[in-house]
């Protein structure tokens, strides 16, 4: 199958769910960066002087300083002494801030590597300056706000943001990354994955792959390969692509007659889960959420002694390098990491154009690939 962007478009979501009360400085500095983008302020124009915004903004002049201030830091405005301040002459059309933020320092396997290095690459090519900022698991939501305020402070032109898990802390950073965009007035670009369940969809564009064709290619495979009693082994992940993988997995089940599905969550490093699936379900096949959740299922199947494929067919997803390395080389889904960073790209240039446009989701189609751990003949079965 050929990779596509799938695009579809749904009515624009309530929006981030809570506010927190915002500095007055932040209020001044939006509202006249709004303008200055605006062209109330052209390039080289002057600002009202500061006790014209004290009266503009009913604030102190101390927080018309620091708002103007923040101004010249992120190259908007320059100050003259004794004079005021002016509208800083523009940039070439197409150069554009752009911050980008990802949940850790990346694993060579991972495909948000790729993703990471084509942003790189490609914003060169466009004039994009793109700014790298952190946003682990360890994240606190005050931290994500000063990381947030930074960007805006830099005249950052958007944020690509590849979420946390949804979990009960990191739900609170990734809310707060989406709300801190929203008082920028920043546009906010989701990679892979959206901030809310599947069933929760969110206002801001998302920009992924297909997870609902992947999860439907894997069962419709392990069907094909006739297995009737299949697993799908979350290993404790908590992602809207999960929910989606399963969502296909579920659909190509119901085309079957005879197939049946059991979800299992827990950790694959436990052989004890493994086994207690093996016991307790009897799976002929076994699908995973990613890779690497497949590499630790397909070692404690070999020290159980189980053959993979004859026994039980194993299946992964996200086609890492390790995929075709492992003891019994991994069938599993490739995704378009590439074609996901240009997409990505695409739609922050919409949206920078038409701010008010629908929210975006762009689905990038899977393909599956074929190995050892589905092989239909006994004959290629690896034995642990």
């Amino acid at each position: 199958m050929r990779n596509f962007a799938k695009t579809i478009v749904s009515a624009p979501h309530a929006g981030v769910r809570r506010r927190l009360g915002r500095p007055k400085y932040r209020t001044v500095y939006d509202a006249l960066l709004r303008s200055i983008r605006r062209g109330d302020y052209p390039p080289g124009g002057k600002l009202p002087a500061e006790p014209k915004l004290m009266a503009q903004f009913n604030v102190s002049r101390i927080t018309v300083i620091r708002a103007l201030r923040d101004l010249q830091t992120a190259g908007v405005v320059r100050r003259r002494h004794g004079s005021g301040s002016y509208v800083e002459e523009s940039r070439p059309p197409n150069l554009l801030r752009v911050g980008l933020l990802f949940p850790r320092l990346l694993e060579p396997d991972s495909i948000f590597t790729i993703v990471h290095q084509t942003l790189t690459r490609e914003s060169q090519k466009c004039g994009w300056q793109i700014t790298f900022h952190e946003i682990s698991d360890q994240c606190t939501p005050e931290q994500a706000v000063a990381t947030l305020d930074q960007l805006g402070a830099s005249g950052a032109s958007g944020v690509l943001y590849l979420p946390l898990p949804i979990t009960a802390r990191c739900a609170e950073v990734n809310e707060t990354v989406a709300r801190q965009c929203v008082d920028h007035h920043i546009p906010l670009v989701l990679l892979d994955r959206d901030i809310h369940h599947l069933r929760d969809r969110s206002r801001f564009d998302v920009v992924g792959s297909d997870n609902e064709l992947g999860g439907f290619l894997v069962a419709q495979h392990l069907i094909h390969r006739d297995c009737r009693r299949i697993v799908f082994f979350t290993g404790g992940q908590d992602h809207p692509t999960v929910e989606a993988r399963l969502e296909g997995i579920r659909r190509a089940i119901c085309f079957s007659r005879s197939a049946k599905l059991e979800v299992c969550p827990g950790d694959a490093d436990d052989p004890g889960v493994i086994e207690k699936i093996l016991s307790q379900h009897q799976p002929d096949g076994i699908a995973c959420a990613n890779d690497m959740t497949a590499a630790k299922v397909l070692r404690s199947l070999l020290k159980s002694d189980v053959q993979v494929p004859r026994q039980v067919k194993l299946v992964g997803f996200d086609d890492t390098p390790t995929a075709s390395l492992l003891p019994v080389p991994l069938t599993t889904v490739r995704q378009a990491p590439e074609e996901m960073a240009l997409q990505a790209m695409n739609v922050m240039r919409q949206r920078l154009d038409r701010p008010d446009m629908q929210t975006l989701t762009v689905a990038i189609a899977c393909t599956l690939v074929k190995r050892e751990s589905t092989a239909a003949r006994e004959s290629e079965s690896i034995r642990g």
